[in-house]
């Protein structure tokens, strides 16, 4: 399952390279047409600049890189642990890279694609998102009883669900956005859908801490809490939320790596 995201993963890394090479050269988008705004954060717009788009191609090849290295780290360290909450947490790291086709704004603005383009590299993005929440989210509910032999299924239902809020999503295609998404006509809605959701990852594993009385879940909580604040910062891919945002979700990864195994003991 792994290995299936993991080709993909390759490819819009090595696209998101490509594209900052390019940026660096000036080969590519010496015509990239400024959007009139960006958006900082869910509630947080400002006039969009030519500094938005390095922003964002380098925000887009972090995610990518980061991905892709922590799941060699992870793989090597959690490949054959029966422990839910990496499992997922591996599953996650691997949606982020999904967010380089929103290289494909920038081309269409320079005319190189069609306009329908911007629109499905924006879908693409929505969709990654809902689906590594949805990941994250798994975490505290096959905590219980649920064998992971199970998550093949519910993964499918999930990948399904994210792909038709996704196809569904209402969107202004004459509105791209400065850190290469086109703007949603539904973005308080939306805000509060995202950030409940992110919400009940962090409350669902503080759940089990009580529950199971194990300090260790008590940080575990914590560092989900640190991931969910970094991957909400780095999607937007602005100045300046971009960088707290990555360091969050780095310590947040690597902080749940140590307490899970902590919380299974190993040497």
């Amino acid at each position: 399952m792994f290995n299936i995201l993991l080709i993909p993963s390759l490819i819009v890394t090595l696209a998101a390279g490509l594209a900052l090479i390019a940026w660096y050269r000036s080969q590519l988008f010496w015509d990239y047409e400024i959007p009139k705004l960006t958006a900082l954060w869910w509630s947080i717009w400002r006039v969009a600049t030519p500094s938005s788009l390095p922003w964002a191609l380098h925000g887009i090849a972090f995610l990518s890189i980061f991905s892709l290295f922590c799941e060699l780290v992870l793989r090597r360290r959690f490949g054959h642990s029966p422990s839910p909450e990496m499992f997922f947490m591996r599953f996650f790291i691997l949606t982020l890279p999904f967010q380089a086709p929103r290289i494909l704004l920038s081309l269409v603005s320079v005319g190189s694609l069609e306009l329908s383009w911007s629109l499905t590299a924006t879908r693409l993005a929505w969709f990654a998102r809902f689906f590594g929440i949805l990941s994250l989210l798994n975490i505290s509910v096959f905590f219980g009883d649920i064998s992971l032999r199970h998550s093949g299924l519910v993964l499918g239902m999930e990948f399904l669900i994210a792909i038709f809020i996704a196809a569904t999503m209402p969107f202004d295609i004459t509105q791209p956005l400065g850190n290469l998404l086109i703007r949603s006509g539904i973005e308080t809605a939306l805000a509060l859908v995202i950030v409940s959701m992110e919400l009940l990852i962090v409350l669902g594993l503080l759940g089990t801490a009580i529950m199971q009385g194990n300090p260790y879940y008590y940080l575990l909580s914590g560092a989900l809490l640190l991931v969910v604040a970094g991957m909400d910062l780095t999607f937007f891919l602005s100045k300046p939320l971009l960088i707290p945002g990555a360091v969050l979700l780095v310590a947040g990864v690597f902080f749940s790596a140590w307490t899970v195994q902590k919380i299974y003991q190993w040497l």
